[in-house]
């Protein structure tokens, strides 16, 4: 268990042979902080230890703590929710921000801008929510993708991260998506060049509901039924960033995802998508990511 001290947050990530990630994310994250002395670091290793560069590249770090999950016979998303319920059990800070190791954090001073609005209302819930584009999934509340909330409020609950519904619910729900995916024609970058496309698909996934569930499914769950505000990022497309003259952000939007609040960057994903759907010509290309990020930071 991690002892709080002086430390109001601790940022939970899950890591399977993620060491390069995690100690550029881990750096940004310090860099960006207003407080980086109240925020503390802790890693669920999905490797079950075998990931014997983790500790060694990440030995910089200050106030690190990893955790071991044995994840070898369970699927990737099961895998990534067991880690992340096991992270959680091992949280005493007064916040928690979950957090994917392939993230870059534009905005400065993110930890006061996350803690905020959640000291005025502590049933909140903040972060950065699946695309518009990712059809079928929730875009009303924050992802694991990057989810900032109180923790002893999720803690209390006993939900669990675990993703998925029953055999008969899934089956149906697999039918359902690719009648609002129109089976491979609603991909990421026709949905960015045809605004009827989006409308259209928009409004199947309307009638059709969430019907791509995805880790952390019940406690979203539990954030809607209980009445959690909710803020979340915007995640507009790349063409709609180029008509405003943002071309290096709609590079990123192009091939990556890309968060804003009130038109402000706030962080990008690199996700590399093994769905066909979301994939893009240059989505598993990390130099050419990093390589965004520094043309847009300078």
């Amino acid at each position: 268990m991690i002892s709080p001290d002086t430390k109001s947050i601790t940022v939970l990530s899950v890591s399977f042979y993620s060491s390069f990630h995690l100690k550029r994310l881990f750096t940004n994250l310090v860099e960006k902080a207003d407080h980086p002395e109240n925020i503390q670091f802790l890693i669920v290793d999905n490797a079950n230890g075998k990931d014997k560069g983790l500790k060694e590249s990440l030995q910089d770090v200050v106030d690190l703590t990893i955790v071991n999950n044995d994840s070898r016979i369970r699927q990737r998303s099961k895998s990534h929710a067991s880690a992340l319920d096991l992270g959680l059990k091992n949280i005493e800070t007064e916040f928690t921000l979950i957090v994917d190791p392939d993230i870059y954090v534009f905005k400065s001073g993110w930890d006061t801008f996350c803690i905020n609005p959640l000291s005025k209302n502590g049933k909140s819930v903040l972060g950065a929510p699946y695309p518009i584009w990712k059809l079928g999934k929730v875009h009303d509340y924050p992802s694991v993708v990057f989810m900032f909330f109180k923790t002893a409020l999720v803690q209390v609950s006993g939900n669990t991260f675990y993703p998925f519904s029953s055999t008969l619910g899934r089956l149906w729900n697999s039918v359902i998506r690719k009648i609002v995916r129109l089976g491979g024609i609603a991909s990421k970058n026709r949905l960015d060049h045809f605004r009827f496309l989006r409308t259209f698909c928009g409004w199947l996934e309307n009638l059709t509901g969430i019907t791509s569930p995805d880790t952390g499914k019940e406690i979203i769950e539990l954030f809607r039924s209980t009445g959690f505000q909710s803020i979340v990022f915007d995640t507009p497309y790349s063409r709609d960033l180029l008509e405003i003259g943002r071309d290096n952000f709609a590079a990123i939007a192009r091939e990556f995802e890309l968060y804003f609040h009130e038109n402000e960057p706030i962080l990008t994903h690199m996700y590399s998508s093994g769905v066909f759907h979301w994939q893009t010509e240059k989505g598993h290309d990390i130099d050419y990511w990093l390589d965004l990020i520094h043309k847009v930071k300078n």
